[in-house]
């Protein structure tokens, strides 16, 4: 993957005049080199464990984006007048701890999604345009690797994250609140969160169809029905806001075929809300369709 040149020294591209040299920027991105360097870590254990869960490549890859963006983020600390930090995170013991590779693979997805919150958070902030450049390109190689991340968790039959284990159809609610809170419906989207996002919606509505088939529930199949018509409204290959709405629309039926099966069953209906503080977001830009 081709990635932009984030200076040649540690000085170049330094704030200028209006630009702030902002304590709370050099804070987060010190806490994302913490991470990162941790991200590395856990890349290197996983590499030297007798059953890593994901293949050499896929691990080269994670190593090699987590240095890469360490790297940066150190140019980026330095261009504002801050000192990198030099303490690792305990994110690689916590992946080697688990008992199963689905597991590990849920949480490094978990984590690589948590980095790019944090990366969109600091997008929205003023920065200089090396940093800024960066920091989009750091955003999307995580967003690639949450995607590989997930799809290898789901062939290792991962069980459900903390928050959703115990919880009737657990992977259903799981995989639909990972989409509402998706990199596809925040400010800083791109054409390619949506075809991801597109992905995604295409399998989420395809593991419904499954239990909705199983539990011969007319209201289910016609919520389903119209997700698959709202669905096919999208184009993945153009990312207008007519194609994310949508997806959005696909996305909002879903649920309501997800919540006529818990009703079938007599349980509560699925409230993502409920799950905010998980995915660690204080808003999202769309809301669902009653």
């Amino acid at each position: 993957m081709m990635r932009p040149a984030s200076g040649t020294s540690e000085g170049r591209g330094a704030p200028k005049g209006g630009l702030a040299m902002s304590q709370e920027i050099i804070n987060r991105l010190n806490e994302l080199l913490v991470c990162e360097r941790a991200g590395v870590d856990a890349a290197m254990s996983l590499a030297t464990s007798e059953a890593p869960g994901f293949t050499h490549g896929e691990l080269k890859k994670f190593a090699e984006d987590e240095g890469w963006a360490c790297g940066g983020l150190r140019r980026a600390i330095l261009r504002f007048g801050g000192t990198p930090s030099e303490l690792t995170g305990d994110f690689a013991d916590k992946v080697m701890a688990l008992g199963t590779e689905g597991e590990r693979a849920s949480l490094l997805a978990r984590g690589q999604a948590w980095v790019v919150r944090r990366i969109e958070v600091l997008l929205a902030q003023e920065l200089d345009a090396q940093t800024r450049m960066f920091l989009m390109e750091m955003r999307e190689q995580h967003l690639e690797n949450v995607e590989a991340c997930h799809r290898r968790a789901e062939e290792l039959q991962a069980p459900p994250g903390p928050p959703y284990r115990g919880l009737p159809f657990a992977h259903l609610r799981e995989v639909h609140d990972r989409l509402y809170y998706g990199a596809w419906r925040s400010p800083a989207a791109t054409e390619r969160d949506f075809q991801r996002a597109y992905r995604q919606i295409s399998r989420h509505i395809d593991a419904l169809s499954v239990e909705i088939g199983r539990s011969r529930l007319a209201e289910g199949m016609k919520s389903l029905e119209k997700a698959r018509e709202a669905f096919a409204g999208a184009d993945p290959e153009i990312s207008t806001s007519g194609a994310v709405a949508y997806l959005d629309n696909a996305l909002s039926y879903a649920h309501k075929a997800l919540n006529a099966l818990l009703r079938q069953y007599r349980m509560p209906t699925h409230d993502p809300g409920a799950f905010g503080g998980f995915y660690d977001v204080t808003e999202v830009p769309f809301r669902e369709a009653l």
